[in-house]
């Protein structure tokens, strides 16, 4: 029998005190270090998006629904009394979680983190506080969870648990239409609901990670946030909490989550950004855009030298099985990460600019004296000469990953290579560079400082449309105003309120019009007639988006008088604080 609400208010009321301006629970520096080490060590870890949803597999009535697949209920416009009842075909007879696991720990995945309740509300366990669960709305009969808490303890893999604090069936929030910032009718309830069901997970799988969504509703607010935060600390001290806990715009405790997008610089906090294998989160047919092996490989490269951790993401069928496609990607990676795992998990950011041929880290024994660089070659130079900008020691040896030697020389602040002894490998071409002598680093500058929660739109990654627009060095060129455009597809995590700003250099004789499309929503702005003399952040105004996920967004300006000029970097999207 479940608990009646009654009994569990009764139960829970000393932990719902009001709270107004709660403060983080206290831990030193050195205390937050030591318990964040083996994930800032990880580099690498598996989500797993699955639930009810993934029954339909992204299609209602026949016929696909447009965005993520765990959105359908929202997406597809299906009623409760119509999408409660499909709980009942849940039955994920297939799940082998001890090959789930393995998968991971081959792919060198050091952690994984499984929706046990998305926002559609249905539990991935027998919880003792709804009948919505894997016991009461289904006859499956197996604690999934349990089976894959014991198959990481025996690989070595820590596990985590990702809860929503939205919930479209809890009784609070539950609408015909299932929204984007659900309605509120009884926080207090679901708040003493919520922390229930934590302290079940907590007691029942011991997770080393705990990891919300969900919190841009507007009904939870910082305060929530962080007396939920320290609630959880004070059952389980050492696990790792993300920063949606509360507001992911201001909170930055245990670490900000990036999302289907990789910040252009490291940041002043710990991270990590969550990526699919193709497109949609949970199980869906239609979405056959499966990331390729090189991209997934670079991106861990990437992410890692900006000293920020993957979360890769599988979407399992509704059975338990995975995709082929999944399970290849997996073990190719694993089979890059074996042959090179000084340069995957030995390594640190160090603070170079970033090459235009991929990317740098640093051996973690390294010192400002003596070390090890790596240097990831992703685009492989023409003429063989690879150079390495604005770093210096006395002395740099430098050879392929297995030890090579490659001709090398000091010139100015610069490194230069010798590539054209040796070919290109799968992905990405590693180097060694031991130095001595002491390492100099260029001064490196950012045109935006980032927190890791902004859009951040590339010209180099636009769709440009006019005769003479095209792209040169990254920069987009040869403006004409009118016609001209740059478009990208992007997605939205979380519905809120943007400032946009553009990188640019411009000369306008007279004031100039610009207008940005986001989906549905628009923002006019002026461009004064003046010469910004160099590349320059410019503030357009702000915008308000309301939906999530795969958005199209569209940057024109007005027709220039002439002997006008524009160069176009980079279009930010940066989340305004509530």
């Amino acid at each position: 029998m479940k608990l009646k609400s009654t009994l569990l208010t009764v139960m829970l009321m000393a932990v719902l005190h009001p709270v107004v301006a709660v403060e983080v629970q206290p831990e030193t520096d050195a205390e937050f270090d030591q318990r964040m080490e083996w994930f800032t060590d990880a580099q690498f870890g598996l989500f797993i998006h699955y639930g009810v949803y993934s029954v339909l597999g992204g299609e209602w009535n026949g016929e696909p629904v447009n965005g993520y697949a765990e959105w359908i209920q929202r997406w597809g416009k299906i009623t409760p009394e119509e999408y409660i009842p499909l709980a009942a075909q849940f039955s994920p007879d297939a799940l082998d979680a001890d090959a789930w696991v393995k998968r991971a720990k081959d792919a060198g995945m050091k952690y994984m983190v499984i929706t046990t309740k998305h926002h559609e509300g249905f539990c991935l366990w027998d919880s003792a506080y709804t009948e919505y669960d894997l016991g009461e709305a289904t006859v499956f009969d197996r604690d999934i969870l349990g089976e894959l808490k014991v198959a990481c303890d025996k690989y070595g893999v820590q596990f985590g648990t990702y809860y929503s604090i939205i919930d479209w069936h809890h009784p609070s929030q539950r609408a015909q239409q299932a929204l984007n910032k659900t309605p509120m009718n009884d926080k207090e309830g679901y708040v003493t609901y919520m922390k229930a069901q934590l302290k079940e997970l907590i007691d029942r799988y011991d997770p080393a990670i705990m990891w919300f969504d969900g919190d841009w509703t507007p009904w939870w607010t910082m305060d929530d946030g962080v007396d939920l935060y320290n609630y959880l600390r004070e059952l389980s001290p050492d696990m790792i909490i993300n920063n949606r806990v509360a507001k992911r715009n201001e909170f930055k405790k245990d670490y900000g989550t990036p999302e289907n997008f990789t910040p252009g610089a490291a940041l002043d906090h710990v991270w990590e950004s969550c990526w699919t294998v193709n497109h949609s989160w949970g199980f869906k047919k239609s979405d056959t855009t499966w990331k390729s092996n090189e991209v997934l490989v670079q991106k861990l490269i990437d992410i890692n030298a900006k000293g920020g951790n993957l979360l890769l993401n599988v979407g399992p069928q509704a059975d338990g099985s995975w995709p082929e496609a999944s399970i290849g990607q997996l073990a190719e990676m694993g089979r890059w990460n074996s042959a090179h795992q000084e340069a995957v998990y030995g390594t640190e950011f160090v603070a170079v600019a970033e090459p235009e041929w991929g990317c740098m880290t640093q051996s973690k024994s390294s010192t400002a004296e003596s070390g090890e660089l790596f240097g990831y070659v992703f685009k492989w130079p023409e003429d063989g000469e690879l150079r390495v900008r604005g770093v210096s020691a006395g002395t740099v040896e430098v050879s392929t990953y297995d030890g090579i030697p490659l001709p090398s020389q000091l010139v100015k602040d610069d490194i230069v290579v010798d590539l054209s002894s040796v070919q290109p490998t799968d992905y990405a071409t590693v180097l060694r560079f031991n130095y001595s002598g002491g390492l100099k680093l260029s001064e490196v500058s950012y045109d935006l400082e980032l927190e890791g929660d902004e859009l951040i739109l590339k010209a180099a990654d636009a769709t440009l449309s006019g005769k003479t627009l095209r792209l040169q060095d990254g920069i987009a060129v040869g403006w004409k105003g009118g016609a001209d455009s740059a478009s990208w597809n992007m997605d939205v995590i979380a519905p809120g309120k943007f400032a946009v700003k553009i990188f640019c250099d411009y000369g306008f004789r007279r004031d100039t019009g610009v207008t940005l499309t986001v989906g549905d929503q628009e923002l006019k702005a002026t461009l004064s007639g003046k010469t910004t003399n160099g590349m320059k952040l410019v503030e357009l105004g702000e915008i308000e988006l309301d939906d999530v996920g795969n958005t199209a967004c569209t940057l024109q300006f007005a027709g220039f008088p002439k002997r006008s000029r524009l160069s176009l970097k980079t279009l930010y999207l940066v989340p305004i604080n509530h």
